[in-house]
């Protein structure tokens, strides 16, 4: 049954990129950046309170700093749908290439090795992310490292594929909390060329990619769906210092405010 719905995705059409323009860095996967601590400035919960507070859209926000592991997170429990949980599958894959799994750099399909599946889940491909959890085990495992792993706050169904006749998946959702767990596995295996290829120059809008600038060393992950959008990025400063920092949103009016509620929390670091 797994092989003949396989063959089904990588028969199917390929999915447009996500839209944004070009990334604030195009950043060389061969080379990883240094890291300090920044520490989280004093102000950061009050202007995480003004971004909750916007109207628009439910939020949840966290940063981690990635030196010390210090966190400060809003609305951390709360459940968000996620319509891409590509970050999700990129925890999982990480974690399976440290325990000697399932290798990053093995072949699978098409001449493609693992990262590069995942690296186009990461720029938008739906059939890409779907696929690779076949390529680990199948949902059932993702499922049990979610469990085992204590993350039993998110819950992963999969992706709905693009192509007509496909079928309906149930929604995918997970929690400020549980996000930046996954940003931190997938932070300490950046010292990996595979884990930075499948992670580099996320797909930026306008608005993001004023606030990063170009001085910063972005990966991650975003995720649209109607009126969901989750950003999940790990972004390196040229004072060599590294932030986790996830905006999850429900009840969106448009992309935009999701955005400027990253950039609020951007700004204040």
């Amino acid at each position: 049954m797994i092989a003949i719905f396989m063959s089904i995705i990588l028969a199917a059409p390929g999915s447009a990129l996500k839209t944004g323009g070009l990334p604030p860095m195009l950043l060389n996967p061969e080379t990883v950046t240094t890291e300090t601590s920044g520490g989280l400035p004093s102000n950061l919960g009050s202007v995480m309170d003004n971004v909750v507070a916007l109207p628009g859209a439910v939020f949840g926000v966290g940063v981690v700093d990635l030196g010390t592991g210090e966190r400060l997170t809003r609305n951390e429990r709360r459940r968000f749908y996620m319509d891409t949980p590509d970050i999700v599958n990129a925890a999982v894959s990480v974690a399976r290439h440290n325990s000697g799994a399932f290798a990053l750099d093995s072949l699978v399909s098409r001449g493609e090795q693992l990262w590069q599946v995942a690296r186009r889940g990461q720029q938008g491909s739906r059939e890409a992310t779907q696929s690779i959890v076949y390529y680990m085990g199948g949902i059932e495992h993702v499922e049990s490292w979610l469990s085992s792993s204590g993350h039993t706050t998110t819950r992963f169904e999969g992706v709905s594929l693009d192509w007509e006749g496909a079928p309906e998946v149930a929604a995918s959702y997970t929690t400020v909390s549980d996000c930046l767990d996954f940003i931190e596995i997938v932070s300490d295996g950046l010292n990996k060329t595979s884990v930075r290829r499948m992670t580099t120059n996320p797909p930026l809008s306008g608005e993001l990619e004023i606030a990063l600038e170009s001085s910063n060393v972005v990966y991650g992950w975003v995720s649209d769906g109607g009126s969901t959008r989750c950003l999940n990025f790990i972004i390196s400063k040229p004072d060599g210092s590294r932030y986790g920092v996830t905006v999850l949103t429900n009840d969106l009016c448009c992309a935009s405010k999701a955005d400027l509620g990253f950039s609020m929390i951007w700004n204040a670091l």
